[in-house]
């Protein structure tokens, strides 16, 4: 079994084994800090941050500006395209009332005279069926009446 002297020495061993770890931490740390702060003085690293910096927020002004040409895009192409379509539309609906009335104008005469005709025609197929449906009566005196309207042969 060990004994508290024991332990404690075996605690004092660890306890310098963190001290020598921790010495040759706070010695990198230094070393890196001293790095740093030569970096941090460099006029050239400086220049060239600098200079990046600017870039870096000439590329911010250049993207928020294309960002509004797009909005104000955007705003303005709609409304053209309605207009656009405005106008197809009106001039579709006017030569539709045009290609009408030129139909319209066109084919009234004929309606006309298609109604004219078909009144005749009416009138030659009532005679038509009375002929047919005569009586031999009928149909002998019907002739002699046709015959006396007719003009005299030479």
């Amino acid at each position: 079994m060990p004994t508290a002297l024991d332990t404690f020495r075996a605690q004092r061993e660890a306890a310098d084994g963190v001290y020598a770890r921790l010495t040759e931490v706070s010695q990198l740390l230094h070393q890196l800090r001293g790095q740093a702060d030569a970096l941090a003085r460099n006029d050239k690293l400086r220049a060239v941050l600098q200079r990046e910096q600017s870039w870096l927020d000439q590329a911010q002004r250049t993207i928020e500006e294309a960002r509004r040409w797009r909005q104000v895009e955007m705003q303005r192409f709609w409304p053209g395209v309605w207009r656009r379509w405005a106008l197809a539309l009106v001039f579709a609906l006017a030569s539709a009332a045009a290609a009408g009335a030129g139909y319209a104008a066109v084919t009234r005469p004929w309606a006309a005279e298609l109604t004219a005709l078909r009144a005749r025609m009416d009138i030659a197929e009532f005679v038509e069926r009375r002929i047919v449906t005569m009586t031999p009566a009928e149909r002998r005196q019907f002739d002699a009446l046709m015959r006396g309207n007719a003009p005299p042969k030479r």
